[in-house]
């Protein structure tokens, strides 16, 4: 790629997903929301992108590779998507050799939460470290992490799953694994939370907006739901503290969305869960990007690619 390059990327959420162009500045020049949802599955959301990314490259003739940040697990280095439990459908898709067939642009396919901690790491709140990590924080939980400036993949290419690591003997159930990183932490599992700490006032699960509505009227109870949530939250940041001594852990969506006060307690349970040395060595910050989830997928195919700045 060259300096007047330009990306095209896809950001497949679990609750929205977008087409973006942008530069290796981090600059995003056009965003197009995609409508359709997770659950239709794979096929008419591959349809749509394809759809909307013709309308981009006829707008944007500097377009010169694709990028695609997307839940794991996922096989990387192949572009395989390898059922990831909040994209229904997503069984073994070979995402890079068919937008790479229909688009005829190189395809980089990489999981969300290492884009996520690229576009940090370049442009926001990662910038200048070598140690990092990224936690997703959003509809699900997963960990980007890089050491020595280089990120960290299993065989096959496939990032650490850290959001099916226990961290209790019992808890809201994810992967089909009550007690994980994902039941305390993410927004599904958190809305489970509720009920599973408080089974006679919650008769279902309650979505996150909700409980910080409540937590903020003076609900105790949707309160203490968070306060938990943020406590497993810091022991996570913990496990990664002790593991490998990031710079900084940068926290996701949900770290901003619960406000300060999640966040302080996050940093307390961590402060009192790692090594001291370790906890006072890694900063644990909100991300810094508004716009990280478009900046994502640019992001990962300037870093896999060598884009140049």
């Amino acid at each position: 790629m060259n300096p007047n390059s330009l990306i095209l990327g896809w950001d497949v959420g679990g609750t929205k997903s977008a087409a973006v162009v942008g530069d290796a500045n981090g600059r995003v020049l056009e965003r197009v929301a995609l409508a359709t949802p997770v659950t239709a599955g794979p096929e008419p959301m591959i349809a749509e992108f394809l759809d909307v990314a013709a309308r981009l490259r006829a707008g944007f003739a500097q377009i010169a590779a694709v990028g695609v940040s997307i839940g794991g697990p996922v096989d990387t280095l192949a572009g395989v998507v390898q059922s990831p439990p909040h994209l229904p459908g997503w069984h073994d898709i070979a995402l890079r050799d068919r937008l790479a067939a229909a688009l005829e642009f190189p395809v980089v396919v990489e999981h969300d939460a290492v884009a996520c901690l690229l576009a940090e790491w370049f442009w926001g709140a990662a910038r200048g470290t070598t140690h990092c990590a990224y936690l997703t924080c959003g509809t699900g939980f997963g960990a980007g992490l890089m050491i020595d400036s280089r990120i960290v993949r299993g065989p096959g290419g496939r990032s650490p799953e850290f959001g099916h690591v226990r961290l209790a003997a019992d808890g809201p159930e994810a992967f089909g694994k009550p007690g994980c990183c994902e039941s305390f932490c993410s927004g599904q599992g958190i809305a489970r939370l509720a009920p599973f700490m408080f089974p006679r006032d919650f008769d279902a699960p309650c979505p996150t907006a909700e409980l910080v509505r409540r937590r903020d009227a003076g609900d105790k109870l949707a309160a203490d739901v968070l306060a938990e949530s943020a406590r497993r939250l810091g022991q996570a940041c913990a496990i990664l503290a002790d593991l490998f001594s990031p710079q900084v852990i940068v926290l996701g969506s949900l770290s901003r969305h619960f406000g300060p006060r999640y966040v302080e307690d996050a940093r307390a349970a961590f402060a009192a869960e790692a090594l001291p040395i370790n906890a006072t060595a890694t900063r644990i910050v909100p991300y810094e990007l508004d716009n990280m989830q478009d900046l994502s997928p640019i992001a990962a195919c300037r870093f896999r690619m060598g884009s140049p700045e």
